[in-house]
Order: C-alpha cells, then sequence, then structure tokens
C-alpha cells in the first residue's frame, strides 16, 4: 500500500474501532432508547453512534473527506467536481456502520438486564447460541456488524469490518486477508497490529456441483425474488434446493466464501440481490485480494454485473444496471473497471444506488458457464 493509502487505512481502522467501542460501552437500553433528533424516525441509539462516531472520527482526519452513509446521503448531493480522467476521482469512504440492525434489535430486547452494557450482553454463551439459533451461523459471519470501505482513484483499495458479537476485525487490503480479534481496554490498534497480529483468511475452491450450486442471498422482502429469478440463474425449484440462507447481512456476506464457513456447507456464490451499495461495497477489496491457502498469485474470487432487459425497481432505484447506468466504467483497451465517481453525484442520496452482482470462487464452473452464457459483465479492477 502507498503511504497516503496507508493513512487512509488507519483512519479507518480508529473510526470504526472508536464507533465498536462506543456502542459496546454503551448499556443495553440506551442502545434501544429511539433517538428522535437523529436520522429516520426509527433510529436508536445503536444506529446513531456507531454512525456519529464514524463521522466525526473522518471528518477529523480529512475534513473534505466524502464519507457515504444512509443519513449523510440523505442530506442532499455530493460536490463531487466532474472529471473522466479517474486520477482525479475524490476519495470516497462508504460506509454501514450498523449492519443487521433489526437483528441486533431484537437480539438486545431479549435481554433481562437492560442497565448492563451491550460487550457483556453480547459476550454470554446465551446471547450467541441465541443468535446462531435465530439468525445463522456460524456467528463469525452472520453477527451484526459495522463496515467502510474506501475508494481512491475509483479504485477499492481495502475494507475494514468490525463484528459486534465476536469483536472480530476483517481487513481485506493489498496485503492480503486479515483478522484480528479486539480485546477490552485495549490501546488504539493500527494497519501494522492487524499485519503483524492477525491471522490471514484464505477463500475456498467450489468443488462439487452441490457447492457451486449453494448460494447466499437476501431474499426478505418484496421484489427480491422477484429480481433473483429474473436474473434467470435458477428457477423456484433450484432455488428452495440450493439457497443456503435468504437474510444474510451485507458486509460480511462475501466471509461465507471463506474458510470460516464449515467445509460441509461451502457456498458456491453469493449475491448482490439488487441490494443498496453499502451492502456489497467491502466485498470488492476481497475480490481484489482474496487468495487460496495454496496461493498462486491468482485471484480467488470472480464477479459478474448481472443486467436485465426490463429491470426491477426500488424506491425509484434501478436494481440491475445495464452498462450504460452502471457505476462500473471500463478504462482502457482491456476492458478494466473503475467505479465512476462521477455517477455518485447524480443521486439525491448515492447510499441508495444498487446494483445485481454475483460474487463466486473462481473454481465454480458453474457459475461462470451461467454468466458468460447470459452475457453478464465480469468486474476486474484497473491497476496502475
Amino acid at each position: 500500500m502507498q503511504g497516503v493509502e496507508k493513512a487512509h487505512c488507519n483512519a479507518v481502522i480508529t473510526a470504526i474501532t472508536k464507533a465498536a467501542y462506543a456502542f459496546w460501552g454503551s448499556t443495553v437500553e440506551e442502545a434501544l432508547r429511539p433517538i428522535l433528533k437523529y436520522g429516520k424516525s426509527d433510529t436508536l441509539g445503536m444506529d446513531a453512534m456507531p454512525e456519529i462516531m464514524i463521522i466525526s472520527a473522518l471528518q477529523e482526519y480529512d475534513a473534505r473527506s466524502i464519507v457515504i452513509t444512509e443519513e449523510v446521503g440523505s442530506q442532499g448531493k455530493l460536490d463531487l467536481a466532474y472529471s473522466d480522467n479517474p486520477h482525479h476521482f475524490r476519495t470516497v469512504f462508504i460506509s454501514d456502520p450498523t449492519d443487521r440492525s433489526s437483528q441486533i434489535k431484537k437480539s438486545l430486547e431479549a435481554v433481562e438486564d437492560k442497565e448492563q452494557t451491550v460487550s457483556v450482553a453480547m459476550a454470554s454463551d446465551e446471547f450467541r447460541n441465541n443468535w446462531e439459533r435465530n439468525f445463522g451461523r456460524p456467528v463469525s459471519i452472520t453477527g451484526g456488524a459495522s463496515a467502510i470501505t474506501c475508494v481512491r482513484r475509483g479504485i477499492p483499495i481495502f475494507s475494514v469490518i468490525v463484528s459486534y458479537i465476536t469483536r472480530r476485525l476483517f481487513l481485506a487490503c493489498s496485503a492480503g486477508c486479515y483478522y484480528y480479534d479486539l480485546s477490552p481496554g485495549e490501546p488504539e490498534i493500527n494497519l501494522e497490529s492487524v499485519l503483524l497480529t492477525g491471522k490471514k483468511i484464505f477463500f475456498n475452491d467450489a468443488n462439487s456441483p452441490e457447492d457451486m450450486l449453494r448460494f447466499v442471498t437476501f431474499m426478505g422482502k418484496q421484489g427480491y425474488k422477484e429480481n433473483f429469478l429474473d436474473s434467470r440463474f435458477m428457477v423456484e425449484t433450484e432455488i428452495k434446493k440450493n439457497l443456503y440462507y435468504d437474510l444474510p447481512g451485507g458486509p460480511s456476506r462475501v466471509l461465507y466464501l471463506s474458510d470460516l464457513q464449515s467445509a460441509k456447507n461451502r457456498i458456491g456464490f453469493i449475491l448482490a440481490n439488487g441490494e443498496k451499495i453499502t451492502e456489497w461495497i467491502h466485498w470488492l477489496p476481497y475480490l481484489r485480494f482474496a487468495r487460496k491457502a495454496n496461493d498462486q498469485g491468482a485471484p480467488a474470487l470472480r464477479l459478474f454485473e448481472v443486467y436485465q432487459d426490463r429491470p426491477w425497481t426500488r424506491e425509484g432505484i434501478l436494481m440491475s444496471t445495464p452498462p450504460a447506468y452502471s457505476i462500473f466504467q471500463a478504462i482502457g483497451s482491456d476492458g478494466r473497471k473503475v467505479i465512476d465517481i462521477n455517477r455518485f453525484a447524480s443521486f439525491n442520496n448515492p447510499s441508495q444506488i444498487r446494483s445485481t452482482l454475483i460474487l463466486a470462487p473462481a473454481s465454480n464452473h458453474w457459475a461462470t458457464r451461467v454468466v458468460n452464457q447470459y452475457g453478464y459483465r465480469p468486474i476486474e479492477f484497473y491497476s496502475e
């Protein structure tokens, strides 16, 4: 990583850990308390605290930084100067401060002693067992999380995710993919700490036909199953057979493809099913930097952008975008892409940008065949 990229990464690690410790240090009652003067009418302390901490920490690092969250995005269009040269694109931090908030809310509501801290409540075996029973396992993947990804010059350069329940920080950057277990009262950590004492995460092949077809995506609201069906990957009977989990988190979904997922139920692909950018942007550094345990230098994952002739919409936003409307812009003769930051300024709330994306192990020949059959675009990022 270049010096400026290391500085950005350290700023993000500081911001996200400050947010996490603020959330963990609050009482359960504070986390569940409605915050009527911040965000939407149903915003709770557990939503507002991390978001406020992340925004303030990143703006303290760089007062001119562009930070995109759902609440910040709702405040109006971004001040982005148009440029057709990616080298002139502004650096953007995109965050989902509290992913799986409805599941966290339900789990905290079940805690009897509301005066104990969130940290104490989440550390109990009962809390974690109930979470896995109600909201999927393993909790290291399915637990509610906070995430920030940095896009510099149109390229996603790293992502940082903190799992609220396991207190585990995940980092994907040019040095590799790591996890690092945070300790209560730990002094401030940085990129060097994670690389020196963290553990590497590797990504699995999809070998058997059953593995290749097993998948994870969100289908919990009206319109999402319809979007998936129109993507023509499977018919309903095949969905019922192969869908491993239909209410996953967004940022940590990529970890289903890693060695954190049980070898008995390896996942053949994950799908961003017409979901918002804050759900899937955090996968993109893994696309660039994930490797298999027997690393041969080749990317472990492949990404394709799915589009339809008559795409579905939610809140007036296309759920799957054809090339003419995509935020992924081809540059150079080999078709490699950058994220077109100019397009962000076209949205009143850029956190509402949606896409349908399939991310799979490079060895998943079924996925490769299907996407090529329908002409879906491979997404490989430009590198200088």
